[in-house]
């Protein structure tokens, strides 16, 4: 067992000293602070499904039902991020735990905060366009300090997890159940648009299967992560894997996929060992997966799709299109015009964004005026910006709110500025941890493995989705951050082993 007096270093681990409150209010705020957490980590996984339920159908121009629903349920989120932020900052100062947020890591936010406020000045952005776009990027970093400063017990910890686990299987088994059953089953829990349901793309209670996606792979990371810790693991751990890797499958989200292989990658270089229940592990998700495509006809052809658009962008890039083109697969495309393959947009916007950045290749052109959902609903025409081009932004039929990438919405609005500081952050947030578990002969408690594996994942999956932006995914990946950095903090994340084997310690009890 391996427990750390307050101000001590605990042997084997670098982690700086630190003051811990001790008092009443202190506890009560850290509990409050673990119960809004938990709050906010079940609300993001309800949100849109609520928002649905309650939602008026409405038709598009194509003739596709969207749900028009209540703004309350971001109200909601949003009210539960702000009073984090004053409970955290109140925590911090009640425990005088201020010296606790020097660290390179923190400092390089508020430098990532400064050059965001100047990509907006020189992009000509707002004040409020300056604080609503940051506010949407940096928002998952309130969890991260919240749980920082929260400095829960491992009891309060597992807590949050169990049930937010338990959120995750039934998410899982509604979406082997939509695969198995067929479109009906999307209809029965209330969703509207049959986008996902008609291409046998499951998302279970969430509203893009790239999201659920996104959920079981980190899912799954975790479960490899404990498995990496322990020298024997219980036959349940893999009935969970096998049963939410089957779930992934459902949803067809191959960024998320690939993700999940890299992080696995991860684990084992970082751990040296479990070679053999990594390959298993990425076995049964590509197996799954493969398995998935061979049972669905649906999922063939979009697949087919997809990469004859990927094949087809790169012969015919954007701009090299003539100005009467028209796309063959559409009913509307007459004999008499140039007949051209459909393309995968996110190559043409890729392609599109290069062009835009090497233009304003420092600062970009200010955050919330290219791509994302506050540049949307800030101007719903965004697009038609002259500064994107004499046409603006073309985005070729496509009924997006906003530019799919992270990473080019990010490089187009803030330039190599914003995104190399972007970059330096993260480094910054995981290489503690990474530096902890990097030795051999270690007992590493399983989010040391876990934030490697997650952030891996994060940046990757950051190529082809909005994700470090989007409502649900930093609510995850800062918990699995923080959570580490707590480990960290408090001098548990490892300690000193004489084998191979690692076993994760037991932490101090606190009330």
């Amino acid at each position: 067992m391996l427990s750390a007096e307050p101000g001590t270093k605990p042997t084997g681990e670098l982690a700086a000293p630190r003051t811990v409150g001790t008092g009443r209010l202190s506890h009560l705020l850290g509990a409050a602070l673990v119960v809004l957490l938990g709050a906010l980590l079940v609300w993001v996984l309800f949100e849109t499904w609520i928002q649905v339920i309650l939602a008026t159908p409405v038709e598009d121009d194509r003739g596709n039902l969207l749900p028009d629903g209540p703004d309350w349920p971001k109200t909601v989120k949003n009210a539960l991020y702000l009073l984090l932020l004053a409970l955290t900052l109140l925590k911090i100062t009640v425990d005088r735990r201020w010296r606790d947020f020097r660290r390179p890591a923190d400092i390089a936010l508020v430098v990532l905060g400064v050059v965001l406020v100047l990509a907006g000045l020189f992009g000509d952005s707002p004040i409020r366009l300056i604080a609503e776009a940051g506010y949407v990027y940096l928002r998952g970093v309130i969890v991260f300090y919240a749980w920082r400063a929260a400095d829960p017990s491992r009891k309060r910890v597992r807590t949050v997890l169990i049930v937010v686990g338990a959120i995750v299987g039934l998410n899982a088994l509604i979406a082997i159940w939509q695969t198995l059953a067929g479109p009906t089953t999307y209809e029965n829990l209330g969703w509207i648009n049959m986008t996902w349901a008609r291409i046998n793309r499951a998302h279970a209670l969430l509203d893009h299967p790239n999201h659920l996606g996104h959920l079981l792979a980190l899912t799954m990371l975790g479960i490899f992560a404990y498995m990496a810790s322990r020298p024997k693991v219980h036959w349940r751990w893999w009935l969970a894997f096998v049963l939410i890797a089957f779930a992934l499958s459902a949803t067809q989200s191959r960024e998320s996929t690939l993700g999940f292989v890299a992080g696995v990658a991860v684990v084992c270089f970082l751990r040296r060992g479990k070679f053999a229940a990594g390959a298993i592990c990425v076995t049964l998700v590509l197996g799954f997966a493969v398995a998935q495509l061979a049972v669905s006809p649906e999922n063939r052809a979009e697949l087919a799709r997809r990469l004859a658009g990927v094949a087809s962008a790169f012969d015919l890039p954007s701009g090299a299109e003539s100005d009467d083109a028209c796309v063959e697969t559409r009913t509307d495309c007459g004999e008499d015009r140039d007949r051209i393959p459909e393309r995968e947009v996110r190559v043409l916007y890729a392609q599109q964004g290069v062009e835009l950045w090497l233009k304003r290749p420092v600062l970009g052109y200010g955050v919330g005026q290219f791509g994302g959902i506050v540049a949307y609903q800030h101007d719903p025409l965004w697009y038609q910006d002259p500064r994107f081009g004499p046409e603006g932004f073309r985005l070729y039929g496509s009924n997006e709110k906003q530019v799919d990438s992270f990473w080019l919405h990010l490089l187009v609005e803030t330039g190599a500025l914003g995104a190399l500081a972007y970059l330096a952050w993260l480094f910054l947030l995981i290489a503690p941890i990474v530096r902890a578990v990097w030795r051999r002969g270690l007992a590493v408690h399983p989010f040391g493995w876990w934030a490697p594996a997650a952030m891996t994942f994060a940046v990757l999956v950051a190529c082809l989705a909005p994700s470090l932006e989007d409502p649900l995914f930093p609510v995850q990946l800062f918990t699995i951050l923080g959570l580490a950095w707590v480990w960290w903090q408090r001098g548990t994340l490892v300690s000193p082993g004489t084998s191979g084997s690692v076993t994760p310690e037991r932490t101090e009890e606190r009330e």
